[in-house]
């Protein structure tokens, strides 16, 4: 009789602790570590650089700072930047009666990567998307149809991007980047120019060590701006 007493016993404290065992994991299971609970606050809580790229599609140095400086450090500290991508650089808009042309520094080719670049800034609304397209294509931009279609092959905006860059709609996007551009002061001088928080200060540094200068702009920097 006290075996089977015992044998109860022992059953009865094995069955309590599988069931706490089972509570604990369905707990952890529906909370999130800590860690992750303080990097989703802390996500919240960020008050992000404006970085606004004032390039030319066909210009080496702004192909050098998109895909050496812009896209590295998008790379390291997504959630702390906001770029905005300006393509028109030391181009003129001529107005006429119910239209608009373009010259621009490196010529017609030029105008026409500018206007594609413009409309897919517009069309492709992921910031990650969007930028990972520019980079591609000002890689290579002498031929901006087929660079856009090898680039943005797959993406279902592609065909609006087409459309875009051959209709009013893409020049009023053109035309709208180059009031942007002339806008600033002071007046653009070389290209490309950058702005962090819309102001124009440490333009040379800011072509060195983008990721540095945005780090040095948040009060509570990652540990990626110590990399």
């Amino acid at each position: 009789m006290r075996s089977y007493n015992l044998l109860i016993k022992i059953f009865m404290a094995v069955l309590v602790l599988v069931i706490f065992w089972q509570i604990s994991n369905l707990w952890k299971s529906a909370t999130p570590e800590k860690s992750e609970l303080e990097k989703l606050i802390e996500k919240q809580q960020i008050q992000p650089v404006v970085v606004t790229v004032f390039y030319e599609a066909l210009c080496p140095d702004s192909r050098s700072f998109i895909k050496h400086q812009l896209k590295p450090t998008f790379d390291k500290i997504e959630d702390y930047i906001d770029v905005n991508l300006i393509p028109y650089g030391k181009a003129e808009t001529i107005v006429t009666s119910d239209d608009y042309e373009f010259k621009c520094q490196h010529g017609e080719t030029e105008c026409e990567a500018n206007m594609i670049h413009a409309c897919a800034i517009h069309k492709v609304l992921n910031s990650r998307r969007r930028l990972e397209l520019v980079e591609c294509m000002i890689s290579n931009n002498m031929h901006p149809q087929a660079i856009l279609e090898t680039c943005a092959k797959g993406m279902d905006e592609l065909k609006d991007i087409v459309q875009c860059s051959k209709s009013m709609e893409g020049r009023k996007m053109l035309k709208r980047f180059g009031d942007l551009t002339k806008s600033l002061d002071p007046r653009v001088s070389f290209i490309p120019t950058i702005t962090l928080d819309h102001e124009m200060d440490n333009q040379i540094l800011i072509l060195k060590n983008l990721l540095h200068q945005v780090c040095q702009r948040l009060d509570s920097p990652p540990s990626e701006c110590k990399s």
